[in-house]
This record gives C-alpha cells, sequence and structure tokens, in this order.
C-alpha cells in the first residue's frame, strides 16, 4: 500500500484511511466470524475495531504493515469480547437440537429457514460452522492462535505480532488449540467418528429434502482435513439458518440451558455418515 496513503490516514484524511481498510476488508470480516460466529455480534465488533484504528491512525509508528496492525486490533478486540463471554460447551450444537426438539417455537424457526427459497444444503459451510462453534469451547487464546494460523493461514511470526505474544507462546497455544480440537471432533462429530454424537450434517440435509448419502460427504476424519474445508468455505446459502443456529445457540450457552446429552436423534439414521 503506498506510504501516501497512510500518511494522509494519519494526518487525519478519512477517505485514505478506507481505501486502507477496504484492501484488508474481507480478511477482517472473516477474522471475527471464524472466532465469534454470531453474525450480529461479528458486525458489532468489527466496526468498534475499525473505530479504534481510525482514532489511533496518527499514532500509528509504522513498526508493522498497516494489514498487521489493524488485523491486531481486529483480533485484540474480538478476543476482548470473547473474555466477556461465558465459555460454550463442546456439545452446544446437541444441546441447541435437545432444545428445539422440545420447543415448536425454536423448531418452527429451523424449519423456516430450511424451507427459504435462497437456502440450500452445503456440507462444507456447515462444517465451517461447526469448526467455529465447536472453538467457542476453547480457551480464547488457543482458539485465537488456531484461527489465525490454520484457517488464516497466517505465518507464525505475523500471528505471533498480531497477538503480541512471543513465537515460542505460540507454538505452545497453537499445539493444545489443535489437540482440543482433535479430541472435541472425535467425541462430537458423526462425520468424523462412528461413536460421534452430533448427527447435524446428516440431519440437515435429510430436513432439506434430500437423502443423506455418505458419499456426498467430504472426508474429514483428520483435523488438517477440517481445516481446509474451513479455510475455503464462506457464508452462502445456508447463512440464514447459521445465523438461527448462533441466535438461539448463545442464549442457551449464556444460560447454560440444555441437556448435552443426545436426546432428540436429529439426523441419527441407520446408515449415518462415516470415515
Amino acid at each position: 500500500m503506498p506510504d501516501s496513503l497512510i500518511d494522509q490516514a494519519k494526518q487525519g484524511d478519512s477517505g485514505a484511511f478506507s481505501r486502507l481498510v477496504e484492501a484488508e476488508f474481507p480478511k477482517l470480516r472473516r477474522i471475527t466470524r471464524r472466532l465469534v460466529g454470531h453474525p450480529e455480534d461479528s458486525e458489532d465488533i468489527l466496526q468498534e475495531a475499525l473505530a479504534k484504528a481510525w482514532s489511533n491512525m496518527s499514532n500509528f509508528e509504522e513498526r508493522s504493515s498497516f494489514a498487521t496492525w489493524v488485523t491486531s486490533i481486529v483480533t485484540r478486540t474480538a478476543i476482548d469480547h470473547l473474555r466477556r463471554q461465558k465459555r460454550w460447551r463442546t456439545e452446544a450444537q446437541v444441546a441447541y437440537a435437545n432444545s428445539c426438539a422440545q420447543s415448536d417455537e425454536l423448531s418452527n424457526e429451523v424449519v423456516g429457514a430450511i424451507t427459504d427459497p435462497e437456502f440450500a444444503y452445503e456440507v462444507r459451510e456447515h462444517i465451517s460452522y461447526c469448526f467455529t462453534c465447536v472453538g467457542r469451547s476453547l480457551p480464547v487464546d488457543e482458539q485465537a492462535a488456531l484461527v489465525l494460523r490454520d484457517v488464516m493461514d497466517l505465518s507464525a511470526r505475523e500471528a505471533s505480532t498480531v497477538l503480541g505474544i512471543s513465537d515460542a507462546v505460540l507454538r505452545h497455544r497453537l499445539s493444545a488449540a489443535r489437540r482440543a480440537m482433535e479430541d472435541k471432533y472425535d467425541g462430537l462429530c458423526a462425520l468424523v467418528s462412528k461413536q460421534g454424537i452430533c448427527h447435524q450434517c446428516a440431519g440437515l440435509k435429510m430436513a432439506s429434502g434430500e437423502p443423506a448419502d455418505p458419499a456426498d460427504f467430504p472426508d474429514v476424519s483428520g483435523l488438517a482435513a477440517r481445516m481446509a474445508v474451513v479455510r475455503k468455505a464462506e457464508p452462502g446459502s445456508m447463512a440464514g439458518l447459521h445465523a438461527v443456529f448462533w441466535r438461539r445457540t448463545k442464549d442457551i450457552e449464556e444460560a447454560g440451558k440444555g441437556s448435552t446429552e443426545p436426546l432428540s436423534g436429529c439426523g441419527e439414521i441407520e446408515d449415518a455418515p462415516e470415515t
């Protein structure tokens, strides 16, 4: 990015600042969504962070690139938000499915989203949603390390700079996050393990009117394979349904409601997809 834009922005030119942000905006939005998930919370955090960046632009010392500097502000704002929230249970989706099974209001919301003309089932998009939902059960610092390195594909040096930590601390947090996500998925997702208690992927496909064919599901048996799916997936035809999921799951997790034992049987079929 030309130095002149940075100089102009530091001198109070909001247009120059907007042009600087424009180049980074898609990445910044992806970071907040991968960390937070909840659509309204993600957008609020992003706008709050950009307001912070603008108010501090005159103090930008250019020790790193503008991209790294603004990414740091956005990431740390998201982390601060998550630290104020209650950590979610690994089985948050199971608790939500159980709550839906026991509530006409909640189940009708899901049916309404699935029958929307713009809805189409896309398993990779749902795996990405699931990743962020399960990620909310990690310690926030570990979740941030995982998102920056394995989802956003930042270099180790850039990720440690964004987080304000040493390379050694980053490696420790990333290793812990990877181990935790492996363990959580192995016990949760029926795509990963025969013993997985969450059959949401198959259940959504059945609910959308398509037969659940195991051959249609991607191989997500290893964390690297799951990360490859998450890295490429973007909100699309399932965005409306996932918005409902995020809002209701947030309410349930904040209140600590819903059993985490699989009671509803949602999506559990005789030949559930397996690896």
